[in-house]
This record gives structure tokens, C-alpha cells and sequence, in this order.
């Protein structure tokens, strides 16, 4: 699954953006798709997600903590390559030798990130797919294919 944030607080000259909270509706939101989620994998026999990534950017985090509050991770982590303008090649290197290190062939992995990363996220992974517009909170479905390093997207959610 690739995530963006829920919507976030407006940028201000006095707030740097990487620290921009969720708003209102942005937690709303994301309590209804972490909500759509944890129904989505127990009815398919899985409790928890295997492995929640997030980006370190404020709203980013504090989706990743609603989230987490639904369906905890078994593991949790921050990677700064899935910020706004990073480095998809790095991160998808990144993520499946981390996948084939770990051993993990089964289990949800979620990624919260932002647009346009998650866009081009979504695009690289699976070529067919052209780039999306992904709404606050929106996620993506995906299967990954560890072996051949990429995906098959599956499908939009939109709660």
C-alpha cells in the first residue's frame, strides 16, 4: 500500500514545511482509511501490518501514528529518501533488498509519503500505470514481485 498524508494545516511564512500538521480533516480522514484498512486486511487473515515506513515530515508521521493506533506494525520505520522530492531509484533499491534481506514474501507494507513522490512511486514500480493523482489520504494497492523488483498496481482507495 502507498499512502499520502492526510491533509495538512496550511503553509505559513512561519511554519517550515517539513513541520506542517495534519489538519482537522486531515486526521478524520486518515482514521477513515486506517479504519477501511484494518477491516481490508482482517478479512483476509491479517491482523497487523508487517512493515509501516513513513517519511520524517510532520504529516507524514502523524498519519503513520493513526495508522499504527488501527493496525499495529510489527516493524516501524522513518526513511528520508520518501520526502516530497525524493529519490525514487535509492528507495526502491532501498526497499527490496530490505524486503529480500527480511525475508518477507507475504504481508502488508505500507509507505506514507507525499505527492508527487507517491505518484512516481506507484509509476516505477508498475510501468503500465501512468503517474496518479492521489488525494489526501488516498492509497494505493499494489502487489509486489520481490524476485523481478517491481509491482502491479492493483487499484485506487478513496475513502
Amino acid at each position: 500500500m502507498i499512502m499520502r498524508h492526510g491533509d495538512a494545516q496550511s503553509h505559513t511564512g512561519s511554519v517550515a514545511d517539513a513541520q506542517r500538521p495534519l489538519s482537522a480533516q486531515g486526521c478524520s480522514e486518515v482514521t477513515t482509511t486506517a479504519c477501511w484498512l484494518k477491516e481490508y486486511l482482517l478479512q483476509r487473515s491479517q491482523p497487523q501490518v508487517r512493515w509501516l515506513i513513513t517519511s520524517p515530515y510532520r504529516r507524514a508521521q502523524e498519519t503513520a501514528d493513526i495508522i499504527a493506533a488501527h493496525l499495529p506494525p510489527q516493524h516501524l520505520e522513518t526513511s528520508t529518501d520518501i520526502i516530497p522530492q525524493g529519490n525514487l531509484d535509492v528507495f526502491i533499491d532501498w526497499l527490496f533488498a530490505k524486503l529480500e534481506q527480511q525475508q518477507w514474501v507475504d504481508g502488508t507494507v505500507v509507505i506514507v509519503s507525499h505527492m508527487p513522490f507517491v505518484s512516481h512511486l506507484v509509476a516505477t514500480l508498475d510501468p503500465q500505470t501512468p503517474p496518479l493523482i492521489f488525494p489526501t489520504a488516498g492509497m494505493a494497492e499494489l502487489e509486489l514481485d520481490i524476485t523481478y523488483q517491481r509491482a502491479r498496481f492493483l487499484r485506487m482507495i478513496v475513502t
